[in-house]
Formats: structure tokens, C-alpha cells, sequence
């Protein structure tokens, strides 16, 4: 498709994600890394920890224009920092709008995800991208990346090593999403209340692709990692049960399947981090 392929270059990036972080400096790089390597070239980020060892990690991949970055910390104390209901909007959805208003016209493919998310190939390759080249891009808006949880895979104290080295058990099928996509069809997305779908132009006609057999890639989503981490995390959650009887019982469906298949990468991954 050659006139796909020459669109392809007309925008500056070609798949990138957004992505509102707090707190995640423990894996940050390696989600990076394990990204840039998949082929993922661009990430917007806006910084809701607004401290200097996440601004100090991210600085190399600024300067080198792989990352941009946005403090996002102004709307602590607001309206927009608290749990919404329905039709109420927060600061991750006005992040996800600034994202759509400034970067759709330099970014081909956009992909919501936050920094506990993996995005992994449905064809179990190498390329994260390679599906997204036999998109049409006059035809098809977005599609629907659907999501799996990851369990504590047993760990009750944070383990050393990667993330995706350590965490290998989930559940048996998927239970949410984030969507991808094409820019050309979206909006500023101004009014759209949502972390997971984007917002398409009304009177501009495309496929969105929801038929997770026909999509080309899958979240890993490592939800609780160890208990100890789970605890520390989410203890500012009244909602959440933390006592290690609640957190085991939680676990008890996402904890399910064996999952090895990022074991693959990880000698590639630890290199990449040493450098």
C-alpha cells in the first residue's frame, strides 16, 4: 500500500504513547526500555509526582526528544483531584485531552496506557508497529487493546529484578481495555470523560476494530504486584481490603494462567537498563 506508506511519513512519530504517572519511579525505565526496543517512539507524560528522581529519570529521554514531558501537579487540591462519578471529569481526563488537542497533528497513533501496562503482540513477535503498517489509515480510527490482569505470582515482598521477569501468572480472560488511535479521526477530545476511549470526529467515517481476534497487540496489566507493594500503594484507598487474607482472595482469578512469553526479552532488557 504505497500511499498508506507515504502517509505513514507525514506526521512526525508514528506510534506513541500517553500516559498521567504518579509514583512509578521504581519501574519506569524498564517500561521505557522494554517500549523503545518493541517500537514505541514517542511518549507524552504528564507528571502527577512532580519530584526530582522522576524528573531526574525521565531527563536523558527528553533531551534525546523521545519523551515529553508535562507537569501536571497544578490541579492537587481541586475539583479535578478526586474520584469522579459519572460524567464528572479529572485531571488524567484533561491530560488526555491537552494530549489529543496538541499532538494529533505530530503523532500518527496514539495509545492510552498507564506505566503498570504493557503493551505485548498478539502475533508474539518482535514489533509493536508491524501490525499497524497494514492499517489503512483512510479507513481505520482506532481499535480496542483489550487488557489482562497479572497476579502477585506468590511474591508477598517486592522481589528484585524486572516487572515482567517476575510476574508471570494472570487471569484466564481479559477484563477491561485501552484504546489506540488514528489520529486523523479524533477530536480534541474536550469533552470526553474517559481513560480508556478517545473521542472521533462526528461526519468523518472509519472502522474501529473492537474484535480482539482481529486486533494486533494486548495489555499486561501488573495490577497488585507483591503484597507488600500492593499495601503501600493502595493504602491510601479505604475501599481496598489490605490485609494479606483480602489481597491473596483478590487474587485468586488473576493469578490463574501462566504467562512466560516476556521472559523472551529479558536478557535484551537487562542490557538496555545496564546502559
Amino acid at each position: 500500500m504505497p500511499l498508506n506508506q507515504d502517509k505513514q511519513l507525514m506526521k512526525k512519530h508514528f506510534l506513541t504513547f500517553v500516559s498521567v504517572f504518579k509514583n512509578e519511579n521504581n519501574y519506569f525505565r524498564e517500561w521505557l526500555e522494554y517500549h523503545l526496543m518493541m517500537g514505541v517512539d514517542h511518549f507524552y507524560l504528564y507528571d502527577q509526582d512532580g519530584g526530582l528522581d522522576a524528573m531526574e529519570l525521565l531527563r536523558p529521554y527528553e533531551k534525546v526528544g523521545i519523551v515529553t514531558r508535562h507537569p501536571w501537579t497544578h490541579f492537587d487540591g481541586t475539583k479535578y483531584d478526586k474520584t469522579t462519578k459519572f460524567y464528572e471529569r479529572d485531571k488524567s481526563h484533561i491530560a488526555f485531552a491537552h494530549c489529543a488537542k496538541n499532538y494529533r497533528h505530530e503523532a500518527q497513533w496514539i495509545q492510552k496506557i498507564d506505566i503498570d501496562e504493557f503493551l505485548v503482540p498478539n502475533d508474539r513477535g518482535n514489533n509493536l508497529t508491524d501490525w499497524l503498517k497494514e492499517q489503512d489509515l483512510n479507513k481505520i480510527k482506532g481499535a480496542r487493546t483489550y487488557r489482562y490482569n497479572f497476579g502477585y505470582n506468590g511474591h508477598l515482598n517486592k522481589p528484585e529484578g524486572l516487572v515482567t521477569q517476575n510476574f508471570l501468572k494472570r487471569e484466564a480472560e481479559y477484563s477491561d481495555y485501552k484504546d489506540i488511535c488514528n489520529t486523523d479521526f479524533i477530536t480534541e477530545n474536550r469533552y470526553k470523560y474517559n481513560s480508556h476511549k478517545w473521542s472521533y470526529k462526528l461526519f468523518k467515517k472509519g472502522k474501529f476494530i473492537d474484535d480482539k481476534n482481529q486486533a494486533g497487540f494486548h495489555i499486561n496489566h501488573y495490577y497488585t504486584k507483591s503484597f507488600e507493594e500492593y499495601k503501600n500503594r493502595q493504602n491510601v484507598m479505604r475501599s481496598r481490603n489490605n490485609s494479606q487474607e483480602g489481597f491473596e482472595k483478590m487474587n485468586g482469578h488473576i493469578n490463574v494462567v501462566k504467562d512466560t512469553w516476556m521472559l523472551k526479552h529479558a536478557n535484551s532488557l537487562r542490557d538496555r537498563l545496564r546502559d
